[in-house]
């Protein structure tokens, strides 16, 4: 699968730069730098669905005071690209958006920025003391870790491996389940986390068994990509792989519904509005679509 919404990206991350002492200042003293400010993991977008951008100077921040919340996110042969963290916004004429709600709309490169922002922005959020002495940590390496002036030890960003997979059977329906926090009708394809010691495709065959009670088989299984889920810290490995028994019987209380389902039967179901597919930016959506064989209409995704 190709050009997935959260996968999208132009920019180099130039992390040669994020060890220069001097890399904010010098940002921030250029008309070419670039910043994106985040409020509450949401960025600001325009009515014609692309990123606000603004210059330094623009914020009214001192240096020092914004180097406390930046996230240098990468830079080009015209621009250098920054994100900073800021509780009190003061853009005006903005909109504000989530990922999940813009992010197959924007174009790769904001994407691709906004991916990294939010997901970064997200992790400094939990993780403002040491786990070691307790003691408050600072922002280091651009934003890329956190440092502990007691131990002089360096947190850095973790992202934790998922499995998501449309399983199939040999008469060609796919899988799909509702979790149970998930309102009535919202159905999607199996999803887990991978555990400690474990590999993507084992992931695979447990997750599917205890959510379903499906067995599948290891040689059918066929990696198709991944995207970043930055909600807050998951990378999405997709997978198909082809079914051996089709008797659900679940496993786990993490699930309230598992069925079967044709396409035919898909449609009619989206159409009757009693199934809701994912939004259009989540990998499942496009797992779905890709076991459909065509485009899906977005009225049946949740909105």
């Amino acid at each position: 699968m190709r050009d997935l919404p959260l996968a999208r990206f132009t920019i180099d991350r130039a992390a040669q730069l994020r060890s220069n002492p001097l890399w904010f200042e010098q940002a921030w003293a250029s008309q070419a730098t670039r910043v994106l400010v985040l409020h509450e993991r949401k960025i600001p977008i325009t009515a014609e669905l692309s990123v606000v951008w603004v210059k330094p100077w623009s914020l009214k921040m001192s240096a020092s005071d914004a180097k406390e919340a930046a996230l240098f996110l990468g830079a080009d042969a015209e621009h250098t690209y920054i994100a900073i963290m800021k509780d009190e916004v003061g853009l005006a004429d903005v909109n504000w958006a989530s990922l999940r709600d813009v992010g197959s709309q924007l174009s790769a490169t904001d994407v691709g920025l906004a991916t990294s922002a939010v997901a970064l922005a997200t992790w400094h959020e939990g993780h403002n003391f040491c786990p070691s002495c307790g003691q408050r940590t600072t922002i280091a390496m651009a934003g890329w870790s956190r440092k502990c002036a007691s131990h002089e030890t360096e947190q850095y960003p973790r992202t934790e491996p998922a499995m998501i997979v449309a399983v199939e059977d040999t008469a060609g329906r796919i899988l799909l389940g509702r979790r149970r926090e998930w309102p009535q009708g919202w159905l999607s394809t199996l999803a887990g986390f991978v555990e400690a010691g474990e590999s993507c495709e084992a992931a695979v065959i447990r997750e599917v068994y205890e959510e379903s009670g499906i067995h599948v088989d290891l040689s059918s299984l066929r990696y198709l990509g991944s995207q970043p889920w930055p909600f807050p810290a998951s990378l999405m490995l997709a997978y198909r792989a082809i079914a051996t028994s089709t008797q659900v019987e679940m496993h786990d209380d993490e699930m309230t519904e598992v069925q079967w389902f044709s396409r035919a039967e898909l449609e009619t179901a989206c159409d009757a509005e009693t199934l809701k597919l994912p939004s259009p930016v989540s990998i499942a959506f496009r797992l779905i679509q890709s076991w459909y064989g065509t485009d899906i209409p977005l009225k049946w995704c949740r909105d």
